[in-house]
């Protein structure tokens, strides 16, 4: 799986990602950010948003373009025990 925030003005730094249509803003400024995944499903996104949301507020007043929020490979089947 891999999810990142990217502001509105800059783009993802992967192709084929999936954008979610929510958006996650600043509580300070309200800079403004969607969340990008491979293709996650609602429940598992709804805890990106929260991440995201306090990462983002950290931030401010210095906005980073883009917020790797996870990067995780799930093993195959076979190699899990």
């Amino acid at each position: 799986m891999y999810v990142e925030a990217v502001r509105e003005e800059a783009a993802p730094s992967k192709e084929g990602l999936v954008r979610d249509f929510m958006k996650v803003e600043c509580r300070h400024c309200r800079a403004a950010y969607h969340l990008y995944h491979d293709g996650l499903g609602l429940t598992p996104l709804r805890d990106y948003f929260l991440r995201a949301s306090w990462e983002i507020s950290r931030q401010h007043p210095h906005h980073s373009p883009l917020i790797v929020l996870e990067v995780h490979s799930i093993a195959p089947a076979s190699n899990r025990r």
